[in-house]
C-alpha cells in the first residue's frame, strides 16, 4: 500500500507512485537497468517468462489479425497460440525459419506481425534476423523475439530494428534460479501498447522478486561469460563421442546455421542439444543422466547448476520440413561450475551406458 500525505493529494493521484500494481520505486530500478542494456525506450515485468510472451503478442494482435510464428519456438509459447488465437479469432501460421522464401508466400492481406526465437528451442535453428526485418518493413509488419538465449549482452534486437523484444529474466538475469520473471521491451507506440495492455490485465510482479533480479544483474556478464565457456568446450567434447550423431550447438562450425551466429551474434550461452545415434533408446539415456552426480535433471536453465533434460521434439513441430530429430534427444545446460568437472561427470555417465 502507498500512502497519500494529504487527502487532495490521493484524489488527484500526485506523485509517480500511488497504487503498487503500477510500480515502484524498486520496480523503475529494474525497468531501468534492463532498458538501458537494450538501449531501449521502456519494458514492462511479468510474472514469468510465458507471462512476457502472451503481453508482447496481445499488445499488438486484434481479432481478424494474422500472425507468422517459427516452427521452431518455444513449446509453452506454442501452445498459447494453438489454444488461445482461435477463442480470440486470431489467425496463425508456422513457418520454417530455414526456409524464408517460402515466409513470404504466408503473408495475408491482415497480417499483422512476424514472432521470432533465434536460436530455435530443442534444435537451435538460427533465424536470419536481417532477411525477416527486411520482410516486416516491406510489408509494414511487427516483429517481436523471444531473446532469452543469448540476453542483451550477446545480441540486441533493437539493432537490427526489431519491434519488441522479450526474455526470460527466470534464466539468465535471476541467474540462481529461485524466482520466475519476464520483461517485454519497447519503444514508441510498442512501449505504450505493452504498458497499456500489462496494466489492464493487472499484470504484476513482487518487489522481493524485482529485488532479486536486480541481485542477478550484478554478476551477469561473469555469469553468462563462464557459461558459454562450458557450453562451448562441453559441445566440443560431446563431438568427440561415438554415441552422439548431432550436437546442435551453433558456435561449433558443422552447425548448419553457424556462419549467420557468427555474423549477428557476440557469443553464445550456456543452453544447447545433442541427439543420439539411432541405435540408443531413451532407456540408455536414462543410464547417462542418472549417473551424472554434478548435472541435475530439471527444465529450466540460466542458473549456476548444470541441467539435463530429454523431451519428444515431434510433439513440438507441425511443418514436415521442420528438423526433427531421429534419435534420441538430450537437452544441455552448463552452468557454473568448473569445465573439467562437468566433462568428468558425464564421462562417467558415458561410461556406465558402455
Amino acid at each position: 500500500t502507498i500512502l497519500s500525505t494529504k487527502m487532495d493529494d490521493y484524489k488527484n493521484k500526485v506523485g509517480k507512485y500511488t497504487y503498487g500494481r503500477n510500480g515502484t520505486p524498486t520496480t523503475d530500478s529494474l525497468i531501468y537497468a534492463i532498458s538501458d542494456l537494450y538501449n531501449a525506450e521502456g519494458c514492462v515485468l511479468a510474472p514469468s517468462g510465458m507471462g512476457a510472451i502472451s503481453i508482447g503478442l496481445m499488445s499488438i494482435l486484434n481479432a481478424k489479425d494474422h500472425i507468422l510464428i517459427p516452427d521452431s519456438v518455444y513449446g509453452s509459447a506454442r501452445r498459447f497460440v494453438e489454444e488461445e488465437f482461435p477463442r480470440l479469432n486470431i489467425e496463425f501460421n508456422f513457418y520454417n525459419s530455414r526456409d524464408l522464401i517460402h515466409l513470404e508466400t504466408l503473408i495475408k492481406n491482415n497480417t499483422k506481425a512476424i514472432y521470432i526465437e533465434s536460436p530455435g528451442t530443442y534444435t537451435f535453428e538460427i533465424i536470419d534476423i536481417k532477411k525477416i526485418i527486411e520482410i516486416c518493413k516491406n510489408n509494414n509488419l511487427k516483429s517481436l523475439i523471444d531473446n532469452t538465449w543469448a540476453t542483451a549482452l550477446y545480441f540486441n534486437p533493437f539493432d537490427f530494428g526489431v519491434d519488441i523484444v522479450i526474455e526470460a529474466i527466470t534464466k539468465y538475469i535471476s541467474g540462481h534460479s529461485d524466482i520466475m520473471m519476464g520483461v517485454v521491451l519497447g519503444n514508441n507506440e510498442n512501449l505504450t501498447e505493452l504498458q497499456r495492455w500489462s496494466k489492464n490485465i493487472g499484470n504484476y510482479v513482487s518487489p522481493d522478486d524485482v529485488y532479486m533480479s536486480l541481485r542477478g544483474l550484478r554478476t551477469l556478464p561473469l555469469r553468462l561469460q563462464k557459461s558459454s565457456e562450458n557450453s562451448f568446450k562441453i559441445a566440443k567434447f560431446l563431438e568427440t563421442k561415438d554415441e552422439i550423431k548431432n550436437v546442435f550447438h551453433p558456435a561449433l562450425k558443422q552447425h548448419p546455421d553457424h556462419e549467420l551466429w557468427k555474423r549477428d551474434f557476440k557469443g553464445a550461452s550456456g543452453l544447447f542439444a545433442m541427439e543420439f545415434q539411432d541405435h540408443i533408446s531413451d532407456d540408455f539415456i536414462s543410464i547417462i543422466v542418472d549417473n551424472c552426480k554434478i548435472f541435475g535433471i530439471g527444465s529450466s536453465w540460466g542458473g549456476y547448476s548444470s541441467l539435463l533434460s530429454t523431451m519428444d521434439v515431434s510433439e513440438n513441430r507441425n511443418l514436415k520440413s521442420s528438423y526433427v530429430p531421429t534419435g534420441s534427444y538430450l537437452r544441455i545446460y552448463t552452468g557454473s561450475e568448473d569445465t573439467q568437472d562437468l566433462i568428468d561427470d558425464l564421462n562417467f555417465g558415458f561410461k556406465k551406458l558402455k
